[in-house]
């Protein structure tokens, strides 16, 4: 039996608690022998709650209403696509099979183009197109894009459009912004941490030269600031700056507009991964411990060849955890791999780091100091870890993921994975 995910009200009412509900699954190649898979996936049980659930229209200043229903997603390995017609070439019934040949492939944009146009009149055309919209994060990736160098005149209009700008937004559900709240917390001036904000922004992504183009200090410095303003006046003290947040904001003003990787940014803290950010960071040492227990299932060898170095992942993997391996070069794989976190759960980033691990094995194995290899990372390369971890979810028990699904958000699972409990 899968177990049941309860819910926060935070997440309650958001698109990313429909991916929480859905483990990744990739095409057949993770499977040589094409074989279905029939186990059990985590079903999702909202929360009973007087008010309704905000969907996503084309007119996203008046979002559609609809009432919360309990559902169970399965997803097969024999899954098809359904390929919209708006922006596509074939018919609107056609199915496009999860392998396909390189000439036969449709332009990625054009098929993100088509859910994201779509005008959604139900909560069911929502979870459609977000399941749509994973699926095709899973197996084709999003499209390239060059964005252009800043300018800071015209930048809301240069990045709002970006695929990647409009696909996060959604799977954040961020469906509304307000340049005039904005503003009002930008004019509330220095925050009690800005000293602190200011200390970490100028060491941001410092070796890479198109991120500078693109993001200054004061961007960083104004979104930090105001997001601090804005936990305090919402009276949600427990979430604060913390040493690292400066890493975590760096790929929203990349992708986006100032504004929108503001929203953005709060709603990923607040709704996502709020104990990674209070004064004890209590969901950071959750994930470490997570880490631990996930890697000795999936590879004993290795797990057993770190603890007798005295290596555990609080000691190597904090800053791979605390960023979601933002930490780690090059920004362009860390867009992807966030592609893949805000699709299916960032609680994902731990079976991730794992991954990571897994692919530099043979080196770890072979080092009679591992924590030198361990010290710096390898650069990331998205498509291989993601690939690695679709594999592992399949591998962790159902009580244990649940517990991995839910530390970044839930104060009672976290202190009882700290207390030792099972």
């Amino acid at each position: 039996m899968a177990p049941i995910i309860l819910l926060p009200p935070a997440l309650f009412h958001s698109s990313y608690k429909h991916g929480l509900s859905q483990k990744p699954f990739m095409a057949s190649q993770h499977n040589p022998r094409g074989r279905r898979n029939n186990s059990d996936f985590t079903m999702l049980r909202q929360n009973t709650h007087p008010d309704t659930n905000c969907t996503f229209s084309k007119n996203r200043s008046q979002p559609e209403t609809t009432k919360p229903s309990l559902k169970q997603f399965t997803h097969h390995k024999s899954q098809s696509l359904t390929k919209l017609n708006s922006h596509a070439s074939t018919n609107e019934s056609s199915q496009v099979p999860m392998r396909r040949s390189r000439s036969q492939q449709p332009k990625p944009r054009n098929e993100f183009a088509a859910i994201l146009n779509k005008t959604h009149k139900t909560e069911r055309d929502v979870r459609t197109s977000l399941t749509k919209l994973r699926g095709l994060i899973l197996t084709e990736g999003l499209p390239d894009e060059h964005l252009p160098k800043s300018d800071h005149s015209l930048q809301a209009n240069l990045r709002s459009t970006s695929v990647r700008s409009r696909v996060w937004k959604h799977f954040l559900g961020v469906y509304h912004i307000s340049a005039k709240e904005y503003i009002r917390l930008i004019k509330k001036g220095k925050s009690a941490v800005y000293n602190k904000v200011k200390n970490d922004t100028f060491r941001t992504c410092t070796t890479n030269k198109t991120f500078k183009e693109r993001v200054n200090d004061d961007m960083l410095s104004r979104v930090l600031n105001a997001f601090t303003w804005k936990m305090h006046l919402s009276g949600n003290d427990n979430i604060t700056y913390v040493q690292g947040m400066n890493v975590l904001v760096a790929p929203f003003l990349f992708t986006m507009s100032e504004i929108d990787a503001f929203f953005s940014f709060a709603t990923f803290i607040e709704m996502c991964c709020p104990l990674y950010v209070n004064s004890t960071v209590q969901g950071v040492h959750c994930g470490l411990e997570l880490l631990d227990q996930c890697l000795e299932i999936v590879e004993p060898t290795l797990f057993s060849h770190l603890k007798s170095k005295n290596l555990s992942a609080k000691i190597y993997a904090l800053p791979s955890v605390l960023t979601f391996c933002a930490c780690t070069p090059p920004l362009e794989e860390v867009l992807k791999l966030w592609d893949f976190l805000f699709a299916y759960g960032v609680h994902l980033n731990i079976l991730c780091v794992i991954a990571q691990l897994i692919l530099m094995k043979d080196e770890l194995l072979q080092s009679q100091s591992p924590m030198k290899l361990l010290r710096t990372m390898p650069d990331l390369k998205a498509k291989p870890v993601i690939d690695l971890t679709v594999e592992l979810v399949h591998k962790i028990p159902d009580d244990l993921y649940d517990r991995l699904v839910r530390h970044p958000f839930d104060a009672e699972v976290a202190a009882s994975i700290l207390r030792g409990e099972e």
